[in-house]
């Protein structure tokens, strides 16, 4: 699938290559430096040995970046996806699949508190100063199953003067509206105090030729109230923030029906209206989608600064309640199959460490680390067979294989840690980090179903007793089991699990503009529950009858994955401090991948997948060309392959070769993952333009390239999503004081068709949907600063 596109971007590397000897430049423009705590502390991005980028506030509201998905288009090798259940996030092709049982792949942290429920990504962006994109296992000072990487969001603290800040948007075209407003400043001498509050209400960008409606609809509110206080050595601050959403409706379209009905039983349920092969910006889904989600936080930070030391207390609890009425996994208008899901969830984080201040030859960061979570999650699914006459087709009364499957799913954490790291200066020039954490992880899981009869309320399906048709009478739940792969069960079970992961960092100053570094890391991703199966076996692989055991995986209780990195870059300053170029080359290692697999009914399937090798190349540069111009850049190569992978699910269409090892399913290696284009770029340019001594004409331009690559975890060539380039543009007018702006903004100016997240459609035999992306949009803003 892949395609050589190197000759068609080796310009823009030997662009970014030549900038050292472009030196002759009349008057030179110093970029402001990019200050991040990626290591726990504050220090220029170009002095951090990792790689990492960084996506201040500004740039976020010049760009129109809302949440996590959209601020993947300007990060190499990051990728945000609003996938059918719950998003997933990729870092280096490295992500979680669709199961509320995974903890992220990409840890993403807020002010340094963990938040690794795929949910909680939903959150909005809200007046943040600042985003650090961290790539590689991040081990040590984060942790906490960041096996790909760390997405760190630094919100915006109070001010020392008062300010305050109203800024509004509209999209016509499809009824959105975002208004915010933030008000900071001092409460008395040593206390202040900030308010950032958000409303977006959107009407929708898809229509529903089923229910004549638009969709997705959307109701936003978000708070945050930051308090700090400083007395002395000790300076505290204490955050609260709550994220409201209201969704009505999905963006899931079939674009190959397959073949209905399930299981090749034969029945009827009229023409479906969808055309095949569609792929555009229309619904069919018969079932008026309804989603809520409601999470709250409190995070209290105190330092107490001392002579060789600061002393830092991290303590955070937060929550989030997730319920869906009226999913639609078919997501065509035929009426067999709705689902009903509700999660709750609540966790307590305790982080204390030492950091020492001004060190001489030797520099370290000490800490201990306490996390404990609980959560529960139901599912109710509505098998309504009668919808496809499957009980006619045995000559059964019309419903009386309707059913409901209950499904609960719940699973408590504890994890302890307790981690160092140390940077010893070996000459002026030689710097070696050394690092160390030791975890302990302790889970225990519940999952249960039970299936009970809509004809019969409060009747197990089991129990159901058939009238005698003209045939002999077909036992009722082993003949909705055999069809939606569901059998009653209820598990649980327990585990405590110990790990070691070190890492070593060797960086060498070349001279005062280069900096080169080389890093070796290990990192895993905790072990779990798979809160989604339908079995206690895994039938849905192919394997009935078979236990986890033999197969090397179970469908209940997954083992932990882990992975090894080595990483080499460059961070130098250019011409005389107006351009910077950052360099990275990796190879990561993965075993025991954790992979979740769609059954083809309304459950999936968890398993260690087996091995992966991921390498690549990353760069990013800025350059301030002059007093009113700056261009920046990224750009990512990206080779990912699965080299042991034999019980990987084969695709509708076909596409994979059979195993040779394991009846039933198809063997990945040699293949690549999903969403792993091997060629993403993005160029920017930000002008200034002075109109009068009080007035700016301000204008952007981003341009956001992704290879072709597979959005869908079967790999079908259907789901590839071509090679697409997005552009996107901003032109204001603004006070040169910045008391006001006015702007005009488009986003995928070209109109493209881009589809996020693919999957088989439930019980057709070989349908597929897409999830589509926003087509073109423009809108207006305007901000007043007081």
């Amino acid at each position: 699938m892949k395609k050589n596109r190197v000759s068609t971007l080796a310009s823009v590397i030997s662009s970014l290559a030549v900038l050292p000897a472009t030196n002759a430049v009349s008057e030179v423009f110093q970029l402001e430096e990019v200050v991040v705590t990626a290591q726990k502390r504050a220090e220029s991005l170009q002095d951090v040995p990792i790689s990492v980028s960084a996506v201040n506030g500004e740039k976020m509201a010049e760009a129109g970046v809302e949440n996590l998905q959209d601020l993947s288009a300007y990060v190499p090798n990051l990728r945000i996806v609003d996938g059918g259940m719950v998003p997933q996030m990729f870092i280096r092709g490295i992500g979680s699949g669709t199961n509320q049982g995974f903890e992220q792949s990409v840890g993403t942290y807020s002010d340094g508190v963990y938040a690794g429920r795929s949910l909680q990504s939903r959150a909005a962006f809200l007046d943040l100063e600042r985003v650090e994109v961290l790539r590689g296992p991040q081990s040590i000072l984060f942790g906490q199953s960041s096996i790909a990487g760390a997405i760190s969001l630094v919100s915006a603290k109070p001010t020392h003067e008062l300010e305050a800040l109203l800024s509004a948007s509209h999209v016509a075209e499809y009824g959105e509206t975002e208004l915010n407003a933030v008000v900071s400043g001092p409460l008395s001498e040593n206390v202040g105090a900030r308010l950032a509050l958000r409303d977006r209400q959107e009407d929708g960008y898809m229509k529903n030729n089923i229910l004549s409606g638009d969709y997705p609809q959307v109701d936003e509110q978000a708070a945050r109230l930051t308090l700090s206080w400083d007395q002395g050595n000790i300076s505290s601050t204490f955050k609260t923030e709550i994220f409201k959403l209201d969704r009505q409706g999905r963006t899931m379209t079939p674009t190959d029906l397959g073949t209905y009905p399930i299981k090749s039983i034969a029945g009827t349920h009229g023409p479906l209206q969808q055309t095949s092969g569609q792929i555009d910006h229309k619904l069919w889904s018969n079932e008026d989608n309804q989603f809520e989600f409601d999470s709250e936080s409190y995070v209290l930070n105190v330092d107490y600064d001392f002579d060789a030391f600061t002393l830092t207390s991290i303590t955070s609890y937060n929550e989030y309640e997730y319920q869906e009425d009226n999913f639609d996994p078919d997501t065509t208008e035929v009426d067999m199959l709705s689902q009903d899901m509700a999660e709750d969830f609540e966790q307590f984080s305790q982080e204390i460490r030492l950091t020492s201040t001004d060190g001489d030859a030797i520099d370290y960061i000490v800490g201990l680390f306490y996390q404990d979570s609980e959560q529960s999650y139901q599912e109710d699914a509505f098998l309504k067979v009668s919808a496809i006459g499957l009980d006619q087709s045995f000559g059964l009364p019309v419903g009386i294989l309707d059913s409901v499957a209950v499904r609960d799913f719940g699973q408590e954490s504890k994890t302890y840690a307790a981690f160092g790291q140390l940077t010893w200066t070996l000459s002026e020039e030689l710097r070696l980090t050394l690092g160390l954490r030791y975890t302990k992880d302790k889970k225990e899981g519940q999952r249960s179903i039970q299936s009970y009869s809509l004809a019969m309320p409060g009747t197990l399906l089991s129990d159901v007793t058939l009238p005698s048709p003209p045939a002999p009478a077909p036992n009722v739940g082993l003949l909705v089991a055999d069809s939606f792969n569901l059998a009653d069960h209820d598990l649980s079970d327990s585990y405590s699990k110990e790990n070691w992961t070190p890492s070593i960092n060797l960086q060498y100053d070349l001279n005062s503009d280069i900096m080169l570094y080389v890093s070796y890391s290990e990192g895993y991703k905790a072990a779990g529950y798979d809160a989604r199966g339908n079995n206690g076996w895994t039938t849905a692989l192919g394997f009935p009858g078979k236990s986890g055991t033999e197969l090397g995986g179970e469908s209940f209780f997954f083992d932990q994955e882990e992975a090894e990195t080595l990483e080499l870059g460059a961070k130098m300053s250019l011409l005389d401090g107006s351009a910077e170029l950052n360099v990275a080359i990796y190879q990561t290692d993965y075993t025991d991948m954790q992979v979740s697999v769609f059954d083809g009914a309304f459950g999936f399937a968890v398993l260690n997948a087996g091995e992966a090798q991921v390498r690549g190349l990353e760069l990013d540069g800025r350059w301030q060309v002059s007093e009113s111009l700056m261009l920046n850049s990224s750009l990512a190569y990206l080779d990912f392959e699965w080299t042991d992978y034999p019980a990987g699910a084969c695709n509708g269409a076909g596409s994979l070769p059979a195993s040779t090892t394991l009846a039933g399913n198809c063997d990945y290696e040699g293949k690549e993952n999903v969403h792993t284009p091997e060629w993403s770029f993005n160029f920017g340019a930000n002008h200034v333009y002075m109109l009068t001594d009080a007035m700016e004409l301000r204008s952007a331009l981003d341009v956001n390239f992704k290879d072709n690559h597979y959005v869908s975890n079967d790999l079908d060539p259907r789901s590839e999503q071509h090679a697409v380039t997005v552009f996107n543009g901003r032109i204001a007018l603004a006070a040169a004081d910045d008391s006001w702006q006015l702007a005009l903004v488009g986003k995928n100016l070209s109109d493209q068709k881009i589809f996020s997240f693919a999957g088989p459609i439930s019980q057709s035999d070989g349908g597929i949907f897409v999830n589509m992306m926003r087509p073109r949009t423009f809108a207006i803003e305007g901000n007043y600063r007081f």
